[in-house]
C-alpha cells in the first residue's frame, strides 16, 4: 500500500512537469478524483487524473501506461463534456463535484470550472430538473430491459442486467438530489444507507440481481427492479423493441489498438482480483460488467470473444478470479503474437526514463 502511494505520489508531480514544460500554454486544467483523493486507495490503485485542453496540441498529453502491474490513463475531457456533466446529462459527476485541480493555466480556467462545479450542485437542487434526469436514466434502463429479451447467452444478460441496476441507482439518486460521490465503489452501500426515503424494495431488487444464480432469475429480478423504481420515481414507460446491434466480425487483430485497451483496462482486472480477495461481491459484479462491455465492444479490433459473466456465482469468487486472470494472460498474448507493445514497466524511475 505504501509503495503504490510513493509511485502515485511521483507521478502526480511527474504529470505536473509534463504539463508545466511541454503543455503550458495548450491545457486549461489538469485534475484528479478517485480513490487518490478520497480516501478508499487499496495497494492497486492507480491515479485518476484527466485535464481539459486549450489546445489541439493539449490533446497530444494524452496517454495510457502500466507501473508495477497497475494500469493509468491520463485522458481529456472538453469543456463541452463538463458542461454536460454539470447539467447530469453523463452519470461522471464525480468527475465535476469531486476533482481537484492540480494544474491551472490561468485563473479565469480556475473560475470557469467553479461555475461548472456550482452549476452542477445548483442543478442538484432543482426538483423539476432532477425528476426529468431521473426519467432519461430509468427510459434508458427501459431499452436495456427490452434488450434482455433479445439475447441469450448468460454472460450477455448479466452485463445488460448490471448495466440496468447501474442506471437505475443513478436515477433514484439523482431524483433525490445526489449522485454517488465514490462512483461505483460503494454505489450500493450509499444507496442502502446514504440516499435518504429509497423504498427497501429497490434495495432488495438491485442486490437480487447480483446475487442471482440462475440465468432466468437475473432477468426477473432486473425487470422487477426497472417496475418498482419507475413506482418510486412516478414514472411510466412502455417497453419497445430495441434495433439489434451485431459487432462486425473482423478477422485481423488491430493489436496497436487492444495494446492501448489493455492499459487503460487493466485497472480494472486489477479492481476485480480485489474484490474477490476481500469478498467484496457487489463491486466484483460491477467491475466486470464493465469490463465485459470493454471487452465485448473490442471484437471490432480482432478481440476474441470472452464471456467473464457466464458463470458468475458471489458465493465462488475464486472462479471469477480464475476466469478473469485466464482471460488477461490470453489478451496479453494476442496482442504481443500480433507485434502490440504495452507500455508497462517494472519501477517508477523505468516508466520516467522512458520519457513519454
Amino acid at each position: 500500500m505504501e509503495k503504490r502511494k510513493e509511485i502515485n505520489d511521483k507521478l502526480v508531480k511527474w504529470i505536473l512537469h509534463k504539463v508545466k514544460t511541454e503543455y503550458a500554454n495548450d491545457v486549461s486544467l489538469v485534475l484528479i478524483y478517485g480513490s487518490y483523493v478520497n480516501g478508499t486507495a487499496n495497494s492497486k490503485s492507480d491515479v485518476d487524473c484527466y485535464y481539459i485542453p486549450k489546445s489541439e496540441h493539449g490533446y497530444d498529453l494524452a496517454v495510457d501506461f502500466m507501473i508495477e502491474g497497475v494500469g493509468y490513463d491520463i485522458f481529456p475531457i472538453s469543456w463541452e463534456r463538463v458542461e454536460r456533466i454539470a447539467d447530469l446529462l453523463e452519470n461522471m459527476s464525480p468527475l465535476v463535484g469531486d476533482a481537484n485541480i492540480i494544474y491551472s493555466n490561468s485563473a479565469d480556467d480556475v473560475e470557469r470550472f467553479k461555475t461548472m462545479q456550482a452549476r452542477l450542485q445548483s442543478n442538484l437542487l432543482n426538483d423539476q430538473y432532477v425528476k426529468e434526469i431521473a426519467a432519461r436514466r430509468c427510459e434508458e434502463a427501459g431499452r436495456l430491459c427490452t434488450m434482455l429479451n433479445q439475447v441469450q447467452s448468460a454472460s450477455e444478460i448479466r452485463k445488460i442486467a448490471g448495466f440496468i441496476i447501474m442506471t437505475l441507482a443513478d436515477a433514484v439518486a439523482v431524483y433525490h438530489h445526489d449522485y454517488y460521490h465514490f462512483g461505483l465503489k460503494k454505489q450500493f452501500e450509499d444507496l442502502q444507507n446514504n440516499i435518504p426515503n429509497v423504498p427497501r424494495n429497490i434495495v432488495d431488487g438491485y442486490l437480487n440481481v447480483v446475487k442471482a444464480i440462475d440465468i432466468g432469475d437475473v432477468t426477473k429480478y432486473a425487470m422487477k427492479l426497472f417496475e418498482d423504481v419507475c413506482a418510486h420515481l412516478n414514472v411510466t414507460f412502455s417497453l419497445q423493441e430495441v434495433p439489434e446491434h451485431k459487432s462486425q466480425i473482423v478477422n485481423k487483430v488491430d493489436a496497436l489498438w487492444l495494446a492501448s485497451l489493455y492499459e487503460e483496462i487493466s485497472s480494472t482486472f486489477n479492481k476485480i482480483y480485489v474484490c474477490c480477495e476481500t469478498g467484496n461481491y457487489i463491486l466484483a459484479f460491477l467491475s466486470t460488467v464493465c469490463l465485459q462491455r470493454e471487452l465485448d465492444d473490442a471484437k471490432e479490433a480482432g478481440c476474441p470473444v470472452y464471456e467473464l459473466l457466464s458463470n458468475f456465482n458471489y458465493k465462488e469468487l475464486y472462479k471469477l478470479s480464475e476466469t478473469t486472470r485466464r482471460i488477461e494472460n490470453d489478451l496479453v498474448q494476442l496482442i504481443t503474437d500480433h507485434g502490440g507493445y504495452i507500455k508497462q514497466y517494472d519501477s517508477f524511475e523505468q516508466f520516467e526514463s522512458a520519457k513519454l
